[in-house]
């Protein structure tokens, strides 16, 4: 494996049908920027493709382009099947029916929930060690590549090896996922370590035009005039509501807002109930665009979001994380890494108080770059190039 990308080969002239199979339709922001942005590097690329999209649970993604089941894929017309981007490569498949089913974290517990987690799982994923690891090829013939993924806990046994050997190339995102898959038994050579594609959003190249939209959002929603201290905690990261809202009430005297991403794992009511309860403010159901546009506009962003932190940091908005080591990971790919900084639950109003309002110099076009040709690579390995 490594992190020089191989050469980049001629780019196809005529059009041609990908299956892209991701966590599309769940309430996550993260995951629901993915097939806008593929979409901008295939055009980046000069690939003129018709992209259908697939996910657990049916739905449209941001664009207005259907999601169809992954029940249905089987009978798609693709030359390839891209996989990713998210940190899809997992086998705890009960977690991510709570996931889709929106059960909140605190509340997932009982036998009863679990036999409804995989009631879900069997209606709606397919099977195989994995959701989007299936033991049948994801269509007939047509080859899948991994694009922009994570890995959690692979398991290495014999039906998981023979899954993932069958994979043409991998495009991960950290050293420690690239391990994990020659660990399985994926060459090297097939591997291509590189940033997560949403450091390739369009959105970043015009920092200016989505900050101004952000003050307007804070403005209009809040009633904000100064630097907003925009605060996001995920439960499965060890936020807790508890521990959101003693978190809140350190900074009193702040023109502070919590944050939802979407309502994975209850998050939306978790922030909601933490900010009521410590009298601030909620962004609450933000559209995926508002979301950025907050971020570029924010004084001081926290949070536990890998996403929310690409997207900030790019804009040279001030990022706090509670050392979330999939964050620092996914930063270690990147030729140019947006800052982000560390902080414990006792330093943290001090550290916001002292970073509110700065803008750190950061030039996001060669994270945009390598994703780029990341792309180039892993279509070329699925012979799509």
């Amino acid at each position: 494996m490594s992190d020089v990308m191989p050469q980049e080969a001629p780019v196809r002239t005529s059009h041609v049908k990908l299956a892209q199979v991701g966590d599309y339709s769940v309430s996550n922001w993260g995951d629901q920027l993915y097939p806008g942005v593929t979409g901008h590097l295939l055009r980046r690329i000069g690939l003129e493709a018709d992209v259908e999209h697939f996910a657990p649970l049916a739905g449209t993604t941001l664009a207005g382009e259907p999601i169809r089941p992954l029940r249905e894929i089987r009978r798609a017309d693709a030359t390839a099947v891209l996989v990713g981007g998210g940190d899809l490569i997992r086998f705890d498949t009960t977690t991510v029916a709570l996931d889709h089913m929106a059960v909140p974290e605190a509340q997932r517990h009982g036998r009863l929930l679990r036999l409804r987690a995989e009631l879900f799982a069997r209606r709606h994923f397919l099977a195989g060690p994995g959701v989007w690891l299936p033991q049948e090829d994801w269509v007939p013939g047509a080859p899948t590549v991994l694009v922009s993924v994570g890995a959690r806990r692979m398991t290495h046994d014999a039906r998981a090896r023979s899954v993932v050997s069958r994979v043409r190339g991998v495009w991960v995102r950290t050293s420690h996922a690239a391990r994990q898959f020659e660990a399985a038994g994926v060459g090297a050579e097939r591997i291509v370590r590189a940033p997560d594609m949403i450091f390739a959003h369009p959105a970043l190249s015009d920092p200016d035009g989505a900050a101004e939209r952000g003050r307007q959002i804070v403005r209009a929603r809040l009633d904000v005039d100064e630097p907003l201290v925009v605060f996001h905690a995920a439960a499965f990261h060890g936020w807790p509501e508890a521990r959101v809202e003693a978190a809140l009430r350190s900074l009193a005297g702040l023109p502070v807002a919590v944050l939802s991403l979407g309502a994975y794992s209850g998050e939306d009511r978790a922030l909601a109930g933490a900010a009521e309860r410590a009298g601030v403010g909620a962004l609450i159901g933000l559209e995926a665009d508002e979301i950025i546009c907050v971020l570029a506009a924010a004084g001081v962003v926290f949070t536990t979001s890998m996403h929310a932190a690409i997207v900030a940091g790019s804009f040279g908005t001030p990022v706090l994380t509670p050392g979330v080591a999939k964050t620092a990971e996914a930063f270690a790919a990147c030729p140019v890494p947006p800052h982000v900084e560390g902080v414990s639950d006792e330093d943290l109003a001090e550290t916001v108080r002292a970073r509110r309002g700065e803008r750190l110099a950061h030039d996001p076009t060669p994270n945009a770059a390598a994703a780029e040709k990341a792309m180039t690579s892993i279509l070329a390995m699925a012979g799509v190039l």
